[in-house]
């Protein structure tokens, strides 16, 4: 038997998918070959250079023209200027001298339902539409589907003289024979075609997805949580993650998003246990099954395999060893994955792969961050920045998302405003390349107003975290995990002002919505809590602070456990408020506890130890043990002046404390002096309108009185 003809079956897909089967299974009885652009692949490149192929394949076109623009190509065509890829399919037909059967749908036709396109895209279809129909008169309006499947069957005379050379079909009962036995093996070759390229489209996307999902997560905001220890993602963030990543591997390979998230996990589940399937392969899968321990287990056993040919394959040992790490961290496995990373990190070459040396630089360093390690953290993002900077450029979207890593490492230090700079760099670029409300833009935004409250700046960080709150309100909904981050912070940056009661409010509504979306358990669920409870402490209120801080404790000591940086801020502000009830003991064991833990953590100077110290020299001067804690507060205070500078909040904070001790101790001219100096930063980095300035001045006012 002589091969078929084929025929070119042109249409929008989201729109008109339904209409084109239609058309398609008509031209199979017909005698007929239909070939459409869901059929073949776009491994080829160009994916206008893959349709003139098949095109010219092909003795005719037929395209059924409706009001959807669909895709385009990245840059407008030299022959035909901006068309979509549909328009580009008829057009390039007829300048080759094909024949094309235009079949318009009509207002009334029952299309696929489909996402409205811009007006500017429904302005060119529509252009189109008139140019075709003024052009030529080979084309039918059509308001059903029996209308087209009725003029395709009337196509049938014109159809036939393209077959040159073709045998006349048998009459009758052996035509219809024929007809049948052709259709059945079509179907078959044609499903078994397409389910091979469907395979590797799969295959390309299990290989591809454990790096796509990292570049999403990178672009998530960062929590407000101390120590930014990563956390398990709640459902909807790691929902969003899921659909960004689905989004970005169908833009990449060229295949429906939807087939893609229905394929993907049941292939990744029997790609896992293939027998033919690579070890690196299988642990790709294994990660996309969400099987992380399986997955690392694979990705070491590709890595020795790697290792261990002739000669050594160094590139497919390095990508197993960070897909080990990704997969342990995903584990919370923190040890495990810096050992990976580390290993990849041996065979790396600043030289001979600049990127990738930078890459692995990255991955370490985001888990040193993310153990509390931020001074080492930052010594490795600087150079790994500049290796990024310099082969991608500084626009890049990766050395935009280093750059913001380094502001967290910063900011994680105590270095605000460092932080600051960083954090304004990435903003300025990103609000010049992307959209005022593109999800990155914002996170730039929200992690700037992040450094400069904690520098003081308290009414401009409030207006831009209610400023990112109004833009995600609108974009994303005002359950979405990013929406209620902004009100955290937002709450946050009210009880930084003074505003304890507004705080407050703030942030029972937002517990309620957490419980209700997360899960009373969740570590962001009890992350709001404790704010509740530190603002509780503020207001006055210690009873209920005491009440709400216990209830958090419990839950975070069994979720996250005692060491946990979260689970020591809690315990923290439990002390505070124990101290407020003037249940001294109970605050000292606590503050002890805290102190402790955080000096194996992050050592004697840092930050939150410091405020630890403070804490427990406060206590002391409280129960009566006013000269040991003079001498702790002024230790204190001079380290803090050393490292975070006499106007920093911290430091503030423990000035305040020591002129209450002296005070205490009738050394009244130090306690002024001090008081002078205390009252004057406190103007400046609070504001003259701040609770605690105000405190503060009515002390300095008594103080000189009594002088």
């Amino acid at each position: 038997m002589l091969p078929r003809p084929q025929i070119f079956v042109s249409a929008v897909s989201r729109e008109l998918k339904s209409a084109r089967q239609l058309v398609a299974n008509t031209l199979t009885f017909l005698g007929y070959e239909p070939v459409w652009q869901d059929i073949f692949g776009t491994e080829g490149g160009d994916l206008r250079q893959v349709l003139r192929e098949q095109i010219h394949r092909c003795n005719g076109v037929i395209q059924l023209v409706g009001k959807c623009y669909g895709a385009e190509p990245p840059t407008p065509d030299q022959k035909f200027g901006r068309v979509s890829y549909t328009q580009y399919e008829a057009l390039y037909a007829r300048e080759q001298g094909k024949k094309v059967w235009y079949l318009f749908i009509d207002e009334n036709f029952p299309v696929d339902p489909c996402d409205v396109q811009p007006k500017e895209l429904r302005e060119l279809q529509a252009a189109y539409r008139q140019r075709v129909q003024a052009d030529t008169h080979v084309f039918h309006s059509l308001t059903s589907s029996e209308a087209l499947e009725a003029r395709v069957l009337k196509l049938r005379d014109d159809l036939s003289r393209l077959r040159r050379g073709l045998k006349q079909w048998q009459a009758g009962v052996a035509l219809l024979l024929v007809v049948l036995v052709s259709l059945v093996l079509w179907e078959l070759r044609k499903q078994e075609s397409t389910e091979r390229k469907l395979d590797e489209v799969l295959r390309q996307s299990i290989n591809k997805y454990p790096d796509i999902e990292r570049q999403v997560r990178r672009e998530q905001p960062a929590p407000r949580e101390e120590g930014r220890i990563r956390q398990k993602q709640p459902e909807e963030r790691a929902a969003e993650i899921e659909e960004r990543t689905y989004a970005e591997l169908s833009k990449q390979l060229g295949i429906d998003q939807k087939l893609l998230r229905e394929k993907l996990p049941k292939f990744a589940e029997e790609l896992k246990h293939s027998p033919d399937a690579t070890s690196y392969e299988r642990a790709n899968a294994a990660y996309v099954a969400k099987d992380y321990s399986e997955a690392e287990r694979l990705a070491l056993q590709a890595a020795r395999e790697a290792q261990g040919a002739q000669p050594p394959r160094a590139a497919d040992a390095i990508k197993a060893f960070l897909l080990a790490g990704r997969s342990a961290n995903e584990g919370i496995k923190y040890t495990d994955a810096l050992r990976h990373f580390q290993e990849a990190e041996k065979l790396t070459d600043r030289q001979r792969d600049p990127i990738e040396w930078a890459s692995v630089q990255w991955s370490i360093a985001k888990v040193l961050d993310d153990e509390g390690k931020s001074e080492e953290a930052e010594n490795l993002f600087r150079p790994a920045i500049a290796e990024y900077e310099r082969v991608r450029g500084r626009e890049d979207r990766e050395t935009l998302s280093i750059q913001t890593d380094l502001a967290i490492a910063l900011y994680d230090q105590g270095k605000f405003a460092e932080a600051e700079v960083e954090h304004r760099a990435v903003l300025r670029i990103r609000e010049k390349t992307l959209a005022p409300n593109d999800p990155d833009t914002l996170t730039s935004r929200d992690n700037l107003a992040m450094a400069l409250e904690d520098q003081g700046k308290y009414a401009e960080a409030e207006a831009e975290h209610r400023s990112v709150l109004q833009a995600r309100e609108k974009v994303l909904g005002p359950g979405h995990p990013d929406t209620l981050t902004s009100r955290d912070n937002l709450a946050a940056a009210q009880e930084d002002e003074g505003k304890y009661a507004e705080a407050a409010e703030e942030f029972r509504a937002i517990v309620k919505i957490k419980e209700k979306t997360l899960g009373p358990e969740h570590p962001e669920t009890l992350a709001s809590r404790n704010y509740l409870g530190y603002t509780l402490h503020d207001l006055g209120k210690n009873v209920e602070a005491e009440v709400e801080l216990r209830a958090v404790l419990k839950i975070q000591e069994k979720v996250l456990g005692p060491k946990h940086p979260d689970t020591l801020w809690t315990r923290n502000n439990l002390a505070d408020a124990l101290d407020g009830e003037g249940k001294y003991a109970e605050a000292e064991s606590e503050y002890r506890l805290v102190l402790t833990t955080r000096e194996t953590l992050f050592g004697s100077d840092h930050r939150y130890t410091l405020l630890s110290r403070m804490g427990l020299a406060v206590v002391r001067d409280d129960q009566g043990k006013h000269s040991a804690a003079e001498s702790e507060l002024r230790s204190i205070l001079k380290i803090q002046e050393e490292l975070l500078g006499e106007d920093d909040r911290d430091t503030l904070e423990s000035c305040f404390h020591l002129v209450d001790s002296l005070k205490k101790q009738k050394k009244l001219r130090e306690a002024q002096e001090f008081g002078q100096r205390a009252v004057a930063s406190a103007r400046k980095v609070l504001g003259v309108d701040h609770p605690e300035t105000q405190k503060y001045e009515k002390v300095l006012r008594d103080l000189e009185a009594k002088e």
